[in-house]
This record gives structure tokens, sequence and C-alpha cells, in this order.
């Protein structure tokens, strides 16, 4: 047995206090009557009133009492099996800021294309915990995980491709910066990396292996077109073509045990990816555990019988003991 709130146990002591009290109420009564009246006059005075019905009454109450407070205590016995469910999930997004997400074969650009993606994603969330990591030549945690949606959009909306001063794309540092910003003890870490794929450090696939290892699902979501566009470079100013490379992201999600999204204008890959989220994380994070039964609501239902016991009970005495007690008094 286990008592969850044991500190209220210590009320019991008014109901021993209150049943002392009851065991010396008729005295104090007699006493009471007698500074003002002889005692034989006491019988006729309290003739319509049963002592004995009066005292059980009261002495129902202190019980009802007495259950109130061994329900407010919480008692547990007996087991049971539950399923415990988390109330929500750590989820990260990763951000490409690169030059290359300038590319308007997405309309209006592929950066702005992925930042409406989020926002999407944004209105359905209640109990996730989201943050925000931007990367190009290196990554930069801009939010920390907060469930401050609206902290959260103002970030989003902040950023642009010069928010990170490193040209490049890294997709590696991206991916090990979120290997640190999920906190100790977190259950459920979930990354959502969205980018054209353009690893040009060649380390994300190292680091995906990594992630895994740490129990971080990666969800990837490629933004821009297989054929590509004619971007100019930030350095040289040289005309580069920059294409979508999908096989990255999909090994990425692969070795993370995730899913690779090409993003589209219409935007239906977001519920997609919210879906499978939410089924997956919650499949693979419920789990059966044994718990103490509550039993509090035995002592309420006891408490609320004797309360109605008590309202019931009529401490006048019957018409005819009064009577009888009348012509006793007569004769």
């Amino acid at each position: 047995m286990n008592i969850a709130n044991p500190y209220y146990l210590a009320l019991l002591a008014l109901c021993l206090v209150f049943l002392l009290l009851l065991f010396g109420r008729e005295r104090r009564l007699k006493r009471r009557f007698a500074k003002y009246a002889e005692l034989p006059l006491r019988e006729h005075y309290y003739s319509s009133h049963s002592p004995f019905w009066t005292s059980f009454k009261l002495f129902l109450s202190i019980l009802a009492l007495g259950c109130i407070i061994l329900a407010l205590a919480r008692p547990q016995w007996d087991y049971e099996n539950k399923d415990l469910q988390s109330s929500g999930m750590d989820i990260i997004f990763a951000i490409d800021v690169s030059k290359s997400m300038d590319a308007t074969d997405m309309m209006p650009s592929r950066l702005l294309r992925a930042i409406l993606q989020i926002g999407s994603f944004l209105e359905q969330v209640k109990t996730d915990r989201i943050g925000i990591i931007a990367f190009a030549g290196t990554a930069t945690l801009q939010c920390p995980l907060t469930d401050d949606y609206e902290a959260v959009r103002i970030v989003l909306n902040g950023l642009n491709s010069n928010t990170v001063e490193i040209p490049g794309t890294d997709i590696g540092s991206a991916l090990r910066l979120a290997e640190n910003a999920f906190p100790e003890g977190s259950k459920s870490k979930t990354l959502i990396l969205i980018s054209d794929g353009e690893d040009l450090q060649h380390s994300a696939l190292r680091e995906a292996r990594i992630l895994k290892t740490k129990g971080i699902r990666v969800y990837t979501m490629g933004v821009g077109s297989p054929e590509g566009t004619i971007i100019r470079h930030p350095e040289t100013g040289e005309e580069v073509k920059s294409k979508l490379d999908e096989a990255t992201l999909q090994e990425i999600a692969r070795i993370t045990e995730g899913e690779y999204y090409r993003v589209t204008p219409g935007g239906e890959e977001i519920q997609l990816i919210l879906k499978h989220i939410y089924e997956s994380e919650s499949t693979r994070r419920g789990k059966k555990v044994t718990i103490l039964k509550e039993q509090y609501y035995l002592f309420g239902i006891m408490a609320i019988i004797l309360l109605m016991i008590e309202s019931f009970i009529d401490p006048r005495k019957r018409k005819s003991g009064i009577m009888a007690a009348e012509k006793s008094n007569e004769h």
C-alpha cells in the first residue's frame, strides 16, 4: 500500500479530537444546564430530542470527515497495467540558408518555400517543442527548443541567405549541431532537414550515422528540382548550375530510419511527414507500465454514504415515546 499525499493524514488528529469532544458532550451539557436551572427540569426541556440519535448523527459526520481526509491522502494498492505515452516531442528544423536556396526553380524561391512549409507545420503542432537551426558553410542554433510558437515564427520569418555569413553548404555541420541541441533525457528526438541536398563538405552521411547511435531520427525534405537552375557563385560571381541532390537526402533519411519527401508547391508532403512523425514516434515511445491503483474514490463514496445516512436521521423523539414520558411524569 502507498499513500500519495501522506501529509494529509495529520488532519486525522482533528477527527480524534472531535470524537473525544463527542464522548464528553453529555457531561458538558449537564454542567452548562445546571448553571441556569435545576437538573430535573432538563429531562422535560429535552423531552423532544434523543441524546442517542443526536450523538449518532455527530459520530457519522466525524466518520465522513475522516473518509474525506483519507481520500485526499490518495491511498493506492493493487496493481494495474497502463499504456504510458509522452505528452510531446522535441522537433528541430535544420534549414539550408545557403545562396543556392535563393534559386527560383521553385517559386518564390527554395528558401521561402521551405519557410512556408515550416509555417504550415507550426499551425498543426500542439504540445511539441520546436527548435530552428540555420546552416550554410557552418550551422547556428537560431532558436533553442521551445513551445513558444510565436517566437519560433519570428525567428523563422527572419531567415534569409545572409543569416549565416560563411558561404557554402555543410549539411554535416547542421547534423553535428543538432546532436547537441537536444537536451539530456529527451525521449523523442526528431530532426527535419530541409535543403537542396548539395553537401559540399561531404560529411553528412558520417554525421547521420552518429545521429543514429544517439536515437535521433532525421526526416529530410528536398527543395528544388533535379534539373536545377543557373545561380551566381557568391564568391567568384561565376554562373553555376544548382540542382536538387535527392540521393544524399534519401541516404540520410535511410540511415536514421526517417523518410525523405520532396517539397512541392501544393505542400501536401508536410501533411505526410507530420502524420508519419506522430505515428512512428508514438509507437516507438509508448510502453506499458505497472502502477498502483488509485483507491481514493472508495473513501469518497463512503463519505457520501455516511453523510446521506446522517441527513436521514431525525434526532427528535417519536411522539409515542414523548407521550409515554409525559404519562410517567404525571404518575
